[in-house]
């Protein structure tokens, strides 16, 4: 044990050693952090005119939003809604430009997104509907199983989804969120790029000794077939969740800091109206953000494994990326149910929201679990066999034309 130990240490001081991986780990965070705040910067035009700066309507928007916390989105508060947009002036088409949205229906335009959110309603539809939370509740519920219909769900999962609708609470109470609703917008692009890095920073762990021709020295050694590999992959594993930890601190900073920490306790269903399952919002953003941990530690083992069959970390990083860049732009067809699921749970796809929160669901002995119960465990047997499979190159690896 003290000599794995030993091994350990060493190969993770071998990755914090590499400037590759400090260069990364800053770059990436500062992009995070300008992600974070770019939406802030600049000026908002209109026809080439200036209307208000960003930061300023930002701000605005939300007092309204906080003016709004902690109130029952039922007929009271509709019927207040719909009398600041009825005052909206006919036929302008840039209505948020008026004086009569600013003063009036502004105020409300959180709940009013929310009611389209929640019903499906376009725009102009919503601006002639009648205040009625039954008949909002009614359209919800048309909603949801034209959603379960186009996505192609069992009889046995739209159950599962209606009895987990059946549990939640209603009303629902407004809460001030715009912390968590930031990070779940920001979420793609953080678990993107930490997939991308996790890929630069692991491509060499193996491959240095190929490079450095210090592979047969290694090999002969009395613990480099077996226990160094363990070692190595110990190692990678460890910054794997290290570095994807600290991207996600760098971005939960950023966030809470202009944005605050309210709204934990509120329902995901004013994130995400669609979704059944009863979450509060901070529980949501957990599980999104820890999709990412576990994406990376995945993408890390594949990453060493493939750069030891490839036996070259240029190769298995172009591999990698180039897997990433693929799945932003190819989607699988719908109706091939086994194939659309799998695609969706590759790490690169399952750090997108839709993904995490796929209503098609993965059934284990007639028990239902949903894509974020599931995938975990999916990419702890993935990484094991992967493990395994890398042993065997890395066991069995003898240098070669030299």
């Amino acid at each position: 044990m003290n000599i794995f130990k030993s091994l350990y240490c060493y190969e993770l001081k071998k990755i914090l050693q590499k400037k590759i991986v400090w260069i990364t780990a800053i770059v990436v965070a500062v992009t995070f952090v300008i992600s974070v705040v770019a939406d802030m910067v600049g000026t908002y035009y209109v026809d080439g005119v200036a209307v208000d700066t960003y930061y300023h309507m930002y701000q605005t928007d939300r007092t309204y939003r906080q003016a709004l916390d902690g109130r029952v989105i039922d007929q009271t508060l509709l019927e207040e809604m719909k009398a600041g947009y009825d005052k909206l002036p006919a036929g302008v088409e840039k209505y948020s430009l008026t004086e009569e949205y600013n003063i009036y229906a502004r105020p409300y335009s959180a709940i009013f997104n929310w009611v389209k959110n929640m019903t499906g309603m376009y725009t102009a539809e919503a601006l002639t509907w009648t205040a009625d939370e039954a008949d909002m509740y009614a359209r919800h519920e048309n909603y949801l199983k034209e959603s379960w219909k186009a996505e192609l769900l069992t009889d046995e999962e739209k159950e599962f989804w209606q009895q987990k609708e059946s549990e939640l609470t209603l009303p629902v109470t407004y809460k001030f969120c715009d912390g968590y609703d930031k990070l779940m917008s920001l979420h793609y692009t953080v678990g993107i790029i930490s997939l991308a890095a996790m890929a630069i920073c692991m491509a060499g762990i193996f491959t240095e000794e190929h490079t450095r021709k210090t592979d047969q020295l290694i090999l002969c050694s009395r613990y480099g077939r077996e226990k160094l590999y363990w070692a190595k992959l110990a190692a990678g594993v460890s910054f794997s969740a290290l570095l994807s930890i600290f991207y996600i601190g760098v971005s939960f900073l950023s966030v809470f800091v202009l944005h605050g920490l309210d709204g934990f306790t509120a329902p995901f269903r004013l994130l995400n109206a669609g979704y059944s399952y009863d979450l509060t919002v901070g529980e949501a953003i957990l599980i999104m953000y820890g999709m990412i941990v576990a994406a990376c530690i995945v993408t890390g083992v594949f990453t060493m494994v493939l750069s030891e069959w490839v036996e070259s970390n240029i190769g298995a990083l172009s591999i990698v990326v180039g897997m990433i860049i693929l799945s932003m732009f190819v989607n699988m067809p719908e109706h091939n149910r086994f194939i659309y699921q799998l695609w969706n749970y590759l790490p690169s796809n399952f750090v997108a929201v839709w993904s995490i929160f796929s209503k098609q669901t993965v059934s284990v002995f007639g028990k239902i679990f949903t894509a974020w119960q599931a995938v975990p465990v999916m990419y702890m047997m993935a990484a094991v066999v992967l493990m395994m499979l890398g042993r065997v190159a890395y066991v069995k690896y003898q240098v070669k034309g030299r």
